[in-house]
């Protein structure tokens, strides 16, 4: 698969409203999904900045490339790390695992501001190139010293699988076992631009979540339906 400022503006355009129809709709349902609800909205806004730092890479300005990479950086390496587990700690009902999951939530944040602070103090850390037409975003993280970036991504994906995958609600742990599945095969089809290859089919995946809303609003709408 080619991937492409037009790869990237194609998924924003249509991640965006149906973003927006699901922020629209999730006042009609259980509000516990309220974090949940906002992923495919905030996943267009990271596909929308990786089509600007395509264009920015064609027309050679290395500042705008670097300023977006790390707008996209931000999502992937901050923010989803908390978001991410925090959904699933808003959705759970199992008060043992509603710990588990705010717990890992926070120790996401915690990884994340650790990644992701230096980039913004020092430009050599962070390094964009395109390679076999996707973007790698190449990084320095301050633990490289001590650990490998390997280790960094098995602790970041067992940050964002657990609480999807052990969650008690069904609707989590279907988006859990999908993402899953797009972090095996993008490990195995597109290893060297793992991350802004998984970000775009991740950001596909959140897809589900609107039709999940749209589910749940026919259930609401049908007659005699328990609310």
């Amino acid at each position: 698969m080619c991937f492409s400022a037009t790869a990237s503006f194609t998924s924003a355009a249509v991640l965006i409203p149906a973003g927006l129809y699901c922020l629209k709709k999730s006042s009609q349902i259980d509000q516990s999904y309220r974090a949940f609800v906002l992923l495919p909205f905030m996943f267009g806004i990271q596909q929308l900045i990786e089509a600007g730092v395509w264009v920015s890479i064609t027309a050679g300005d290395a500042h705008a490339t670097h300023i977006l990479a790390l707008g996209f950086l931000f999502f992937s390496h901050f923010l989803w790390l908390g978001w991410i587990p925090y959904s699933s700690y808003l959705a759970e009902s199992k008060p043992g695992l509603r710990l588990s999951f705010l717990l890992i939530a926070i120790f996401g944040l915690l990884l994340g501001g650790i990644m992701y602070a230096p980039m913004l103090f020092n430009p050599d850390f962070l390094n964009v190139v395109v390679v076999k037409h996707s973007i790698d975003y190449d990084l320095k993280i301050i633990t490289d010293e001590y650990v490998s970036q390997q280790f960094v991504t098995g602790v970041y994906m067992v940050i964002i699988l657990i609480p999807l995958l052990f969650s008690s609600d069904t609707y989590h742990r279907i988006f859990g076992r999908l993402i899953a599945f797009s972090a095996f095969a993008t490990w195995l089809f597109f290893d060297w631009v793992f991350l802004s290859a998984w970000c775009f089919f991740a950001a596909l995946i959140t897809l589900y979540i609107f039709f999940m809303i749209w589910h749940l609003g026919l259930a609401e709408s049908r007659p005699g339906a328990v609310t």
